[in-house]
């Protein structure tokens, strides 16, 4: 039913909702879709006045437009969304915000812990009940997740705990929200070359940075490509790059076995 589901409008009509779209994976795809003529509405956490600017500049660029938004708060949440909806409701949320930890599991204190579950996956939560009023029948919601929401990697405790969350989060509302007429997708990226990723790699274990070679890393304008792709076609799960698809595969048709001795070996080394 998703897959085929044709968009009913064209790019030049589309009007897309990014979270965390002042920069990273979700900057780039606001690019993407003001190339393509779409209104793109930006909510982030950080100021946007940098990227709205730029975005405003691309030659033959549609309406830009951002809102403060703080996914970890509901209620400001469903307030952000409805004033933008008022104006311009989403064809196509895509849902970036998140925030990530690399350290062994009994170096993350309890503030940092809570922290992060609380933006990455209640955070998704709050999102999706705060947008959810205003998507109409033949709109989409994408999660942005990541492998790590798939298959574990040392390091990442609290970060694969809170993308695991999402996929789940992602695989009920696929069901639920069918009957509406909206399709819901998850992307589970590999690592891709953000400034997010740059700030982790000051600090994250060498366990971390072996682990990262099975999945591989991408640059954002081709990880970018490729979500796209998967978006305009309504798929459900969405994972860019050869070897994090061959990774998965392997994962799911193993059940894990042959990830799980590969993971056992990096990190031994």
């Amino acid at each position: 039913m998703s897959h085929s589901r044709k968009v009913a409008s064209s790019d030049s009509t589309r009007n897309i909702y990014i979270t965390g779209g002042a920069s990273g994976i979700g900057l780039q795809l606001a690019r993407d879709y003001v190339r393509s003529g779409c209104a793109v509405t930006l909510f982030d956490i950080q100021s946007t006045e940098e990227a709205v600017a730029e975005l405003s500049s691309i030659p033959g660029a549609g309406p830009v437009r951002a809102f403060a938004l703080d996914v970890s708060d509901p209620a400001s949440v469903r307030a952000v969304f409805s004033e933008a909806a008022a104006e311009q409701g989403p064809d196509v949320v895509i849902h970036c915000a998140g925030i990530c930890i690399a350290a062994p599991f009994d170096e993350i204190d309890d503030d940092a812990y809570t922290r992060l579950i609380n933006i990455n996956l209640l955070g998704s939560r709050h999102v999706a009940a705060g947008v959810l009023p205003h998507l109409k029948a033949g709109a989409q919601f994408v999660f942005v997740a990541s492998m790590a929401g798939l298959v574990g990697c040392y390091g990442y405790s609290a970060y694969s705990a809170s993308k695991y969350g999402v996929v789940g989060l992602a695989e009920v509302l696929r069901i639920e929200w069918a009957p509406r007429g909206i399709d819901v997708s998850v992307v589970c990226p590999p690592e891709v070359e953000t400034p997010l990723v740059v700030e982790e790699r000051k600090s994250r274990p060498k366990q971390t940075e072996s682990l990262k070679l099975m999945a591989g890393t991408l640059p954002v304008e081709y990880a970018v490509e490729q979500i796209r792709r998967g978006i305009d076609r309504r798929q459900f799960l969405i994972i860019p790059g050869k070897r994090a698809r061959s990774l998965w595969f392997t994962n799911k048709l193993l059940p894990g076995f042959l990830a799980r001795r590969l993971a056992d070996y990096l990190v031994s080394r």
